[in-house]
């Protein structure tokens, strides 16, 4: 519901803007719904003349494809026997068997068949048939359960017509008879079996024929296949090359070669004139009152022989005149039954987009006042907006402004329009706008940041966003300009800069504080030594002493002054404070200074400072000064913690790289941080020994540097702390 409502509230508050007229809208919604309704009755009279026109085609076309699958199924029949014959012809049971006629080889020969029976399942009988047309081995496939045939029960079929062909065949050859039925002691079997028969003579090893393998296929697994075929297309039909059914109209239609009380029952006689268009074409259509029928003629041998490396096997004689053809019929009734489905489902369609129609008429007549309102209202906000919008052409000519531009230049949008970039701006400006300009207009979205004066005196920080334009093809027609005057906000992020430059020149001070007793301690390390060697030269220069030792001295003292100056120099240049130039910042370099900076206080409390700087460490972008100032505050505060370790009392000052950023990390041996103090660590005054605002401050200069600092307890105990800037690129 809340959802509902939020989807609701737009509307809702434009419906209070603007008052729309009902009876306007009702009867605009009337017109256009009349107007729509007329327009869609034209193409669905013209889509259903064409449709109608169309059905049939794609019916056809279905037609097609069936036979399609049909002539495929055909093919891959017979050459997965074609192959089992080949295979069956060579095997290593029947040489042996042709050698050596023994009962053992010949019951190996029996078994073998009975292995593939099972094996393939498409075989009605398994035959080896000797010269004399008596069968030696025969495995029968008896319903599903493959079985050798006792020889009791092998059968003489010297007097079959497949026998005396194949005989008449040489070794490379194959006899493929016609799909007929399975006849057993003269008569055929019932229920009728089709069956095709493939044979091959087979020799021994001095080329003598002894005999043939024989398979008798089972025909109903091809009925089968082509049957499952059949759907929205028609029926499938089959028949042999002199027009008896294969798979006819009715089982009473088939088989009329094989019962003369069916012999009448063929394409010839039932229908001449398709019989004669089988005859004369390879594949076409045959349409008359009662169906429309598609054929082919398909020559099931034919690929198979065909096949690269066929030559080198047997393959089928006669295989180019061994055909059939598929026909697939479709009744007129059923066509007519296709057409009134869809003349049904056109009218459906067309009523719910009639209805549609009123509902778009209404929704547009709404939208028409609706856009009205909100091409005001949204005029009204763009022109209110505190950002100057404009969209400029390819050409570079203003086409759109709002009225932020008359605020700001002087000049109402009609007197902008059709300007030119250069004329607005002038030159100066526009010079250097230019690479933006051309960024934009080679599509890709640019933004920068420039100061612009307005009509009057004063001066804006801006940021300008220069966005592309594209059409569907992708090209670039112009570009939005977006101008946001961030002179606030520059102002807030100078200020914010200041204080913490401040700030972090506080903390330098108050550090510099607390290391004077250290400072001064090294200081007056040179200074002594300075006085020492002065006073022994002066000591020289008044009496008449060997004077070749003054020459050693003097450079001892400037030695040590140079020592003294050095220490001075770090330290104020460490205190100073000013505008910090932002620049190209060597980290490592910085590492290097704070080491020194620290190395007397770190030798008095026999804290040992450890630098692992990579070597070519990239620079990166940002404020010197700042930057030691972080390094310095965690290496500090490092010191502090490890005052407390009794064993061993180090820190590590690293550096590292990778293709993006620079690290640097400062580890110590001391005390681990609490854990429960999480990343409160980084909080102001955090009451613990230790901290007070260097890590605050740190942390604050590392993000405003868009870098990340973070701390984490070594494995092996003691504090780290990592921070990362992103490096420059070279």
């Amino acid at each position: 519901m809340k959802r509902l409502r939020s989807w609701l509230a737009p509307a809702h508050t434009i419906h209070r803007v603007v008052q729309f007229n009902i009876r306007q809208v009702f009867l605009l919604t009337l017109l256009l719904g009349l107007a729509f309704s007329a327009l869609l009755a034209i193409p669905f009279v013209l889509y259903h003349r064409a449709e109608s026109d169309n059905n049939l085609s794609l019916l056809q076309a279905e037609q097609e494809q069936v036979i399609k699958l049909a002539a495929g199924a055909i093919h891959q029949e017979m050459d997965a026997v074609l192959s089992d014959l080949r295979y069956l012809s060579q095997h290593n049971e029947i040489r042996n068997y042709l050698t050596h006629a023994t009962p053992g080889s010949r019951l190996d020969l029996a078994r073998e068949y009975l292995v593939l029976a099972r094996q393939k399942r498409l075989y009605d009988q398994i035959r080896f048939i000797g010269v004399d047309g008596m069968e030696e081995v025969r495995v029968n496939f008896n319903e599903g359960n493959p079985e050798i045939v006792a020889d009791p029960n092998l059968q003489d079929k010297h007097d079959r017509y497949y026998f005396e062909k194949t005989l008449g065949l040489s070794p490379g050859q194959i006899y493929v008879s016609p799909l007929d039925l399975n006849i057993e002691q003269g008569a055929v079997d019932q229920p009728p079996k089709p069956v095709i028969r493939f044979a091959v003579p087979v020799a021994d090893e001095r080329g003598q024929i002894r005999g043939m393998v024989v398979l008798n296929y089972l025909g109903q697994r091809l009925r089968d296949k082509l049957s499952a075929l059949e759907g929205q297309a028609g029926k499938i039909r089959l028949l042999n090359a002199d027009g008896y059914w294969l798979m006819g109209p009715t089982p009473d239609d088939e088989w009329g070669f094989m019962f003369p009380e069916r012999s009448q029952r063929r394409l010839a006689r039932l229908s001449p004139p398709l019989w004669q268009q089988m005859k004369a074409e390879h594949s076409g259509v045959y349409q008359s009152a009662e169906s429309w029928i598609q054929f082919e003629r398909v020559y099931p041998l034919l690929r198979e022989s065909s096949q690269a490396g066929a030559a080198h096997f047997a393959r089928p004689v006669d295989a180019d005149r061994y055909y059939w053809t598929i026909a697939v019929e479709l009744s007129q009734p059923a066509i007519q039954a296709a057409n009134i489905a869809l003349r049904k489902r056109l009218w459906t369609v067309y009523g719910a987009l009639v209805v549609f129609a009123f509902l778009v008429a209404g929704a547009l007549a709404l939208a028409i006042h609706r856009n009205k309102a909100l091409a005001e209202v949204v005029e009204k906000v763009v022109d209110n907006l505190p950002l100057l919008i404009a969209y400029v052409d390819a050409e570079q000519r203003y086409r759109f402004n709002n009225m932020a531009y008359e605020r700001f230049f002087g000049l109402n949008p009609s007197e902008i329009y059709g300007k030119t970039m250069r004329e607005l701006l002038g030159e100066p400006a526009y010079q250097a706008a230019h690479s933006y300009i051309e960024q934009a207009l080679a599509g890709e979205a640019v933004t920068f940041e420039r100061q612009l004066a307005d009509k009057g005196p004063g001066v804006y920080d801006v940021v300008i966003s220069y966005l592309p334009d594209r059409s569907l093809q992708g090209e670039v027609r112009g570009f939005y300009v977006m101008v946001n005057d961030v002179s606030l906000i520059k102002e807030s992020e100078r200020l914010d800069s200041r204080r913490m430059r401040e700030l972090a020149h506080v903390s330098r001070l108050a550090s510099m504080g607390e290391m004077a007793t250290e400072i001064a301690h090294e200081i007056n390390q040179p200074l002594a030594a300075i006085a020492m060697y002065s006073a022994a030269g002066q000591r020289i220069l008044q009496g008449y002493d060997d004077r070749s030792q003054v020459q050693g001295w003097l450079e001892a003292i400037n030695t040590q002054a140079k020592r003294a100056s050095e220490i001075v120099r770090r330290v104020r240049r460490f205190a100073q404070k000013g505008e910090h130039q932002t620049g190209p910042v060597d980290l490592g370099q910085i590492a290097r200074e704070v080491a020194a900076l620290l190395d007397h206080e770190a030798r008095s409390q026999q804290v040992e400072i450890v630098l692992e700087l990579a070597e070519d460490l990239p620079t990166v972008q940002g404020q010197g000064v700042l930057l030691e100032q972080v390094v310095f505050n965690l290496a500090r505060y490092a010191l502090d913690r490890v005052r407390a370790q009794t064993g061993t009392r180090r820190i590590t000052l690293r550096t590292a790289f990778d293709a993006h950023l620079v690290y640097v990390e400062v580890c110590d041996t001391g005390p681990c941080v609490d854990p429960a103090l999480g990343e409160h660590i980084f909080d102001s005054f955090v009451t613990e020994e230790g901290l007070g605002m260097g890590l605050t401050i740190s942390r604050s200069i590392i993000e405003a540097h868009a870098g990340t600092l973070r701390y984490v307890m070594t494995p092996k105990g003691g504090n780290a702390f990592m921070f990362s800037l992103a490096r420059e690129a070279r």
